[in-house]
């Protein structure tokens, strides 16, 4: 059980992409005098001057200007636009307006990708989702393929679902992994 966990949590860090979203342009004014000014992709300025910037995930990024004791907290929703909020000193906190904002786009490197072909994967992978939704095959697509050491993983759409379906090869094309990447309350 070990070593299969193991085998999960290496896959899961050789298949993560290099490809991380970015923020998309913004102006938002917060509490106490503080200017918050996003460049599309970064950086971000408090009141003129850089703060520095760290990415928590995809869509929730901090940045920190020390001199000023100030966090802002910048949400990334899924249609692009933003949530902003600050802390400051003495637990200064509020929500900060936001007043133009752009739309975030992936970054140039994912759209430039070209996608691994394994078709002995692909086509078993798909078989495996079809069967687990009871989607017919020629409905469902596949979305991406990467290789590794421990096996090969297929990201397939299935239409109708809020996220794709996940499936997990050896190197022969046997599947051994197939799941739901999305909330299972939404299936």
């Amino acid at each position: 059980m070990k070593s299969q966990l193991m085998c999960l949590a290496l896959l899961a860090f050789a298949f993560s992409t290099t490809a991380h979203a970015r923020l998309a342009s913004m102006n938002a004014t917060c509490p106490g005098n503080l200017e918050v000014h996003v460049d599309d992709g970064g950086p971000v300025y408090i009141n003129g001057k850089e703060a520095a910037l760290k990415r928590f995930n995809d869509t929730y990024f901090e940045a920190r200007d020390v001199a000023l004791g100030v966090t802002v907290s910048i949400m990334q929703k899924p249609d692009g636009s933003h949530d902003v909020s600050y802390t400051g000193k003495e637990r200064a906190n509020g929500i900060c307006t936001v007043a133009a904002q752009g739309i975030a786009e992936p970054a140039p490197a994912a759209a430039a990708k070209a996608r691994e072909k394994h078709p002995v994967a692909e086509k078993a992978c798909l078989q495996a989702v079809a069967e687990k939704t009871n989607v017919a095959i020629a409905t469902l697509s596949v979305i991406d393929v990467l290789s590794a050491e421990a096996g090969i993983q297929v990201t397939v759409n299935v239409p109708g679902a809020d996220a794709p379906w996940s499936c997990t090869t050896d190197a022969k094309g046997k599947p051994w992994n197939v799941s739901y990447t999305g909330s299972e309350g939404a299936l």
